[in-house]
């Protein structure tokens, strides 16, 4: 028995380019004809789960459909009475996926692709139904927040919402640096191969380092500074000079930077050896699809911007709880929304007890307001931040979806 999570579109196994590719991903025929080789029963089990688990079951008629492939498929009609190159010639493949392997493993045990991927914690992402708990006063939990705390498919899906697919597409350059030539043949040759590297051009089909580097923008310093030089944006130019000064002393703009340099060179790789591999069949919707991810992306970037400005507007407040005006924008920069807009709300109540609230033995006039609270402040800092929020959780579901990572 031989089970395999499959996990969602393009994350942890599921292959987007055609329902056979998905079938054969988790156990290719040629594995499957050693099973049969040495006279050894086989079961192998896929589940449909993670991002596009119900993507396939939505209707009764898209159900039956879905059972009706995995029904037919004969796997002994897609598998040569050949050896797949890909197994056989281990000169060339063992080295390829040992390469892959530690580069992928560099960018795990990397502080910088952990700062980059954390950085945002999971603010990103919609629940799925569990959260992870932690203190609202545990501010330093988010600069710290290391990898392990995050599981694999939320990892996958901040990838995806970051723009660049690493868990997918790095290292395949790195890995062919210098032997381009020779790994073509062997791919070209070998059905495996050949379906690795429709994953892989899936998967890069769909991504743009500019975006990873466009969120690590919202961190520089300067970029908030030079607004100010326009004179085209008197209404937040104090905003932006607070902003700039606030990030000064911030690090995730290098890191995003650093990621993106790291990712760049091994994209130039990979394309080098893309060139020596076949074209494929033209997709003109591919280039569409990348637009409108690209349009979506500069809306939530928009409403980033939109919540930061917003935030450092906020009027000051005193420390309680042992929460700080700097600890609530950080929460902000995090996207810990919600802990973020119960600290403003709770500095800043809409309503106070009323004289009526009491039983008083003396008439009184004082006080002598209505007791209306900080509304003002409410409907100009707090609120614009909860809708941009909301309306980022959206794009979210949007960018998942083109993704493949459906629901």
């Amino acid at each position: 028995l031989i089970f395999n999570t499959h996990g969602e579109s393009m994350g942890r196994g599921a292959h987007p380019a055609s329902f056979r590719d998905r079938l054969e991903w988790p156990l290719s025929p040629w594995a499957r004809r050693r099973f049969a080789a040495g006279n050894i029963r086989l079961e192998p089990e896929a589940s449909f789960q993670g991002g596009d688990g119900y993507q396939f079951f939505e209707t009764p008629e898209l159900a039956l459909a879905t059972l009706e492939q995995i029904a037919d498929y004969d796997w002994t009609d897609h598998a040569s009475e050949e050896p797949d190159p890909f197994y056989t010639r281990t000169d060339i493949s063992l080295d390829f996926y040992r390469a892959i392997r530690a580069h992928q493993r560099e960018h795990l045990e990397s502080a910088t692709y952990s700062r980059a991927i954390t950085a945002f914690g999971l603010g990103m992402l919609n629940s799925t139904g569990s959260r992870v708990s932690r203190r609202q006063s545990d501010i330093s939990a988010d600069r710290s927040m290391s990898l392990r705390q995050i599981r694999a498919i939320p990892h996958n899906a901040i990838l995806q919402q970051l723009g660049y697919p690493v868990n997918v597409v790095a290292g395949i350059g790195a890995a062919a640096d210098g032997n381009e030539e020779d790994l073509a043949q062997l791919i070209e040759s070998s059905p495996r191969g050949r379906q690795m590297m429709r994953l892989a051009r899936n998967a890069n089909a769909l991504a743009s380092i500019k975006t990873v580097a466009a969120y690590g923008e919202l961190f520089n310093s300067a970029y908030w500074a030079s607004r100010t030089y326009r004179g085209t944006e008197e209404g937040i130019s104090e905003a932006c000079q607070a902003l700039a000064d606030y990030l000064t002393k911030d690090d995730r703009n290098g890191v995003f930077r650093r990621l993106a340099s790291r990712l760049r060179v091994d994209a130039l790789k990979f394309h080098r050896l893309i060139e020596h591999l076949s074209p494929e069949q033209p997709q003109p919707e591919r280039e569409r699809t990348r637009r409108t991810i690209g349009v979506l992306q500069a809306l939530r970037l928009a409403l980033f911007k939109h919540m930061f400005l917003r935030a450092v507007s906020l009027p000051s407040f005193s420390r309680a709880n042992d929460i700080s005006r700097d600890d609530v924008l950080e929460m902000v920069f995090t996207l810990r929304i919600e802990d973020a807009l119960a600290q403003m709300r709770r500095a800043f109540p809409t309503s106070f007890p009323q004289l009526g609230d009491f039983a008083l033995d003396e008439p009184s006039d004082w006080p002598d307001d209505d007791g209306a609270g900080y509304g003002a402040i409410g409907r100009q800092f707090i609120d614009p931040i909860e809708r941009a929020y909301s309306l980022s959780l959206r794009i979210t579901g949007a960018i998942a979806n083109h993704f493949g990572a459906h629901g």
